[in-house]
Parts: C-alpha cells; sequence; structure tokens
C-alpha cells in the first residue's frame, strides 16, 4: 500500500500521479490532517466536491483529522512496514510500503545545520529585513524558508504570502547592484519607509493535475497568513460550466471590478498564460464582461 499524508494540492497531485503510474486506487490510502480553521485547500467548494467524487470513484481510500503518532509500532522505521494514527475516535494502523509525507513544508535538516553553523538568526525561519540581508549582511536571502524580523511587528506576512517569481526579481534587482558598476545608484527609500515590510502585488498562483484527470488553476490575491480573506460578495462571482462536465470556471470581482480571483477545472489543458494575464484587468478592459454576463451573453468563460 502506498500512503499519502497532508492536507494540500500537493497530496491531490501526487495521488493523481500513483494512479497513473498504474498503482490501483485501492491500494492508496489519503490520510488527512485536521485541516486549519477557516482554511481549505481549494477555497471553492465546487473544486472539493468534485476531486472527493474523483478519489471515490477510483476507489482511493481517505482517512480524516489523522495525526502521525507512529512509525513500524516505534521499532526501527527502517524498512517501513507500517504507520500508526491518531483520529478524533480509534487509533487508524495501516500497513504501506511507501510513505509520502506532505504534511509541514519545514526546514530541511542539512538547510538548518548550515544556516546554524553560520551563526545566522534562525527563529522556525531563516530571519531576513525588509531588503533580504540575513543578520550577516554579506549573506542575503528570499523565499518560503525565510521569515522577517520580529522587529517589523509583521509576523503574518513572509516571503512566502507573494509570488516567488516577484520576490525572486526583487532580490536579483538587489544583488545586480553589486556585480554592475555601470547601474545607476538606487533611489534612496524614505526613512519612514525603512521599518515596513516590503509587499508585493503579483497573483499567488497554484495548480495542478487532480484525481479525475482535472486540470486545476487558482489565482489569487496574496493574503497574511493570519488573516481570513474577506468573503466575496455573490454578485461578483461569475460562473460558467460544471465540474462534472468538466469546463468549470469562477472569476471574481474586487469592488473595483477589477479581476481579484479565478479558479479553472477543466479535463482539457488549460492556456496558462491568457489566464494569467486576465488578474488585475479591470472588466471593462475585458469586453464589459461583468454586465455582458449578467445579460446571459457568456455561457463558457473557457
Amino acid at each position: 500500500n502506498a500512503i499519502v499524508y497532508g492536507n494540500s494540492i500537493d497530496v491531490f497531485t501526487t495521488v493523481e500521479t500513483l494512479l497513473n503510474l498504474g498503482i490501483l486506487g485501492n491500494r492508496i490510502h489519503v490520510v488527512f490532517t485536521p485541516p486549519e480553521p477557516g482554511a481549505s485547500c481549494f477555497s471553492d467548494p465546487e473544486v472539493e466536491k468534485a476531486v472527493a467524487t474523483a478519489l471515490k470513484k477510483a476507489e482511493v481510500q481517505v482517512h480524516h483529522h489523522c495525526l502521525l503518532a507512529l512509525m513500524n509500532n516505534g521499532e526501527n522505521p527502517d524498512p517501513l512496514t507500517s504507520v500508526t494514527f491518531t483520529t478524533d475516535a480509534e487509533t487508524l494502523n495501516l500497513q504501506c510500503g511507501v510513505f509520502i509525507n506532505l504534511s509541514n513544508k519545514a526546514v530541511d535538516s542539512e538547510a538548518f545545520r548550515s544556516i546554524n553553523d553560520s551563526f545566522l538568526v534562525f527563529d522556525s525561519r531563516l530571519v531576513i529585513d525588509a531588503t533580504f540581508h540575513t543578520s550577516d549582511s554579506s549573506i542575503s536571502a528570499a523565499g518560503p524558508l525565510t521569515k522577517f524580523s520580529r522587529s517589523y511587528y509583521s509576523d503574518e506576512w513572509s516571503n512566502a504570502n507573494f509570488n516567488s517569481k516577484e520576490v525572486g526579481r526583487d532580490l536579483a534587482a538587489m544583488l545586480l547592484r553589486l556585480f554592475d558598476p555601470t547601474l545607476e545608484p538606487a533611489m534612496e527609500t524614505p526613512p519612514e519607509t525603512e521599518r515596513l515590510v516590503p509587499l508585493y502585488g503579483q497573483a499567488k498562483i497554484q495548480g495542478g493535475k487532480l484525481p479525475g484527470g482535472f486540470h486545476f488553476l487558482q489565482v489569487t490575491t496574496p493574503s497574511a497568513t493570519q488573516l481570513t480573506a474577506p468573503p466575496v460578495q455573490q454578485d461578483s462571482c461569475l460562473v460558467t460550466g460544471r465540474v462534472e462536465t468538466g469546463n468549470y470556471f469562477s472569476l471574481h470581482l474586487d469592488s473595483y471590478e477589477q479581476v481579484e480571483a479565478l479558479t479553472c477545472l477543466s479535463l482539457k489543458p488549460l492556456p496558462l498564460s491568457n489566464y494569467l494575464s486576465l488578474y488585475g484587468k479591470q472588466q471593462q478592459l475585458l469586453g464589459q464582461l461583468s454586465s455582458r454576463y449578467q445579460q446571459g451573453l457568456i455561457p463558457d468563460l473557457h
């Protein structure tokens, strides 16, 4: 048996990969960790329903609200033959030949050892300032491995909340000035902004191929970790297609009628660059999209 443990989109893309490799669904166990309060893997109940139906159809065994307790009943885990989980009810013990743990994107032990040996400040993540500098000004860092110093009082924001490419371009622009003397010096930032963490505007993107053969894409506005996004008004949600027919498309407009989020679930490959270009566009630039949708003139957003 193969066990996939976690509660993220990675769980579902992994299951789809295992199924495509020819592993029978009844030999795959999906073990979900307890979800965070108010959190959802897909943030769209229609997508969740479609994936749950696909798992059931493939005869994949699904277990909810489980926490990893023991491997091989607490004995030598090599080779791994069984895994034990605690649940809301009785203990769950599963035999397995493969255990894929996707429950926590933690810092790799080798990376932590390197950071520690370099005497860099580490507080569950590598600590940086607003200009990517670590406690050693000659060492820069960015990405989900990092967090901003507590002196900013912004624990809810980190590089992981933003588009990785946008953060990477900002870091590259800063480093380029160290290697190219022909570049004009950067404009000095006002002193009052030195104690503010940088915020980015490009969309957060996730996607992949899900069980059932669905191609999935979700584009959302960056949001703070500890804050829940404000509910989108129903009249700002444009939906066409159905998950059952494999042509589902949901598009959300903010209070300024700009595209702030979109979700696609399709049985056909998605034109990603076209869909990603919709983010941030005013609906009037999209051919009066909102009014035409209300008039029933747009049966399919795909």
